[in-house]
This record gives structure tokens, C-alpha cells and sequence, in this order.
């Protein structure tokens, strides 16, 4: 049985952890749904803390890159999840018949059940 110390410190986590596991199964959901064709847009997904990634990075998306980074977070710190690539604007607007509704914009209309998941 937890103490009363080891319950309180539990529930000030409780916050920062339903943040993580939202950014990350929203980020997850991002790059499951990202078109292939070559797969240079799927593995450019870049995740980092405070500044959005200002370069390309083949192989930067991947889920253990977006975990690692989700769990960096603290209150008060900004997640960016960027890809960089010239037509990644295109994709997200209907370029690809493999996601003609886009991908960040059809998760993001499923932001509520990512959270509910994570307060799980």
C-alpha cells in the first residue's frame, strides 16, 4: 500500500504525465497516418522542447524520437513536432490520396480522446 507521501507525489505527476501520453499518442497517430510514398515525409517528423526543428532529419520520426522527447517535458515547456520538407504543407492539404484530409489537422480534430486515453 502507498503511503500518504507516495499517493500525494502520484497525483502532482498526474498532470504532466496525461500531457506526455497525449503528445504522444497524438504524435504516434501523426506519423501513422503520414502518406508513403518514398517515406522521407513519415521519417522526417522532428520533435523537440521550446523551438520548433529548423532542418530536415531523415529517420528523425520515429516513435522512440517522439517518446524520448514527450518525456523530457515539464510544466511550462512548449512540444513542437515539425516536419521541414518543402511539400509537407501540400500533404496536409489534400496532395496525397493516401491522406486527402491531411494528418495533423484529422488528429487534432481528435484531440478529446487522446486525452482520455492518457487520464487513463
Amino acid at each position: 500500500m502507498k503511503t500518504l507521501t507516495a499517493a500525494i507525489k502520484d497525483f502532482a505527476d498526474l498532470p504532466e504525465k496525461v500531457v506526455r501520453g497525449t503528445l504522444i499518442g497524438m504524435g504516434s497517430k501523426i506519423i501513422k497516418r503520414s502518406p508513403v510514398d518514398t517515406g522521407r515525409f513519415r521519417n522526417n517528423w522532428q520533435f523537440s522542447i521550446d523551438a520548433p526543428a529548423t532542418g530536415k532529419d531523415p529517420g528523425a520520426g520515429n516513435e522512440i524520437n517522439l517518446v524520448n522527447t514527450a518525456n523530457k517535458m515539464v510544466a511550462g515547456n512548449t512540444f513542437y513536432m515539425t516536419n521541414n520538407l518543402p511539400y509537407a504543407e501540400r500533404l496536409e492539404y489534400g496532395w496525397s490520396q493516401q491522406a486527402p484530409q491531411g494528418v495533423v489537422r484529422v488528429t487534432l480534430g481528435e484531440y478529446k480522446t487522446f486525452i482520455e486515453q492518457a487520464s487513463k
